[in-house]
């Protein structure tokens, strides 16, 4: 087993890290590693439908879809993440519990008594403080959970609190849970940091593992695919699935179809009283159902004022 503390931030090269472990290495790995506020969506999950897109696009917070499945997760620095890339036999490569028991252990060195919960995340009492996902891959299984350590409630509530029940796809939904900080549950001050760190040490001594560091060729290699795949809008967004979108304006009803990140038609259940809804129908034909998109490309009509007043309603 070989232990890569990962001293870099970045969620788009942190989530290429993982790729690229999983696919181009033999050895077995566990990554721990912290990013900057970003929000991490399951790979057969409607981007759209996850995310409250105002607070996301006014912080600027990156979305990142990763390869395994599950609902979406908000990171930030108060967060730990943790990745177990190792081989195995075909058909018992996908086991929650030998990846989350040494978690769970480490967590009573602190007097926590945590328990793996039905929906394979790790709880104390009733509260979540890791979600947990996997991804096989040939012969080699991905899993990685995070620890909400000291994590912005705040933010994490407010990124991912969504308008799904306007959408219609059969994409995964996101459960939500009632959370709790890490932090909270020790009785004594320690650092993010400090915890991350120890956690490092207690898992190299228990799988007897030795300090990784990529080479300067794997390096350029993840910082690649960091660039061309995990930066790529047609992964974290347009890898959606076809949706459909009903949105209210007016005391009239128009209904978004979406292909691959793409509005190709609008289509409403009546001709509009008001000429100008009709106008604004047509201008979204044709452009990427994405906020940050929409506010620009909008913002350059005629209907600048009206679009940028009822926007928050296409999400």
């Amino acid at each position: 087993m070989r232990l890569l503390l990962q001293p870099f931030h970045d969620p788009y090269y942190n989530i290429a890290t993982e790729e690229y472990l999983l696919k181009h290495e033999a050895d077995n790995f566990i990554v721990l590693y912290r990013n900057t506020p970003s929000i991490i969506v399951g790979k057969h999950q409607n981007t759209m439908a996850e995310l409250n897109h105002a607070f996301v696009y006014g912080n600027a917070i990156p979305v990142v879809r990763r390869l395994s499945g599950g609902g979406a997760v908000f990171h930030d620095l108060g967060n730990i993440n943790f990745s177990f890339i190792v081989n195995g036999e075909e058909g018992k490569l996908v086991d929650f519990k030998r990846f989350t028991y040494p978690i769970i252990e480490f967590l009573k060195r602190f007097g926590i008594e945590a328990h793996l919960g039905e929906k394979n995340d790790i709880r104390v009492g009733d509260l979540k403080i890791s979600g947990n996902a996997e991804h096989v891959y040939k012969n080699r299984v991905m899993h990685h959970g995070t620890l909400l350590f000291n994590t912005n409630m705040h933010w994490l509530e407010q990124a991912i609190k969504s308008n799904e029940k306007s959408y219609t796809d059969r994409a995964i939904r996101s459960n939500r849970s009632e959370t709790i900080n890490i932090v909270k549950l020790i009785p004594y001050p320690i650092t993010v940091e400090n915890f991350e760190n120890s956690l490092a040490e207690y898992l190299t001594a228990n799988f007897d593992a030795t300090p990784f560091l990529p080479d300067g060729n794997m390096l350029k290699e993840i910082e690649r695919l960091s660039a061309t795949k995990y930066k790529d809008w047609n992964w974290n967004y347009g890898y959606n699935a076809n949706y459909e979108l009903k949105v209210d304006i007016d005391s009239e009803t128009l209904i978004l179809k979406i292909s691959n990140g793409i509005i190709e038609r609008v289509e409403m259940k009546k001709k509009p009283k008001d000429l100008w809804i009709s106008e604004f129908a047509k201008l979204l034909e044709g452009k990427r159902h994405e906020y940050n998109h929409l506010k620009m490309e909008l913002g350059k009509t005629e209907l600048s004022k009206t679009a940028d007043a009822i926007i928050d309603k296409l999400f």
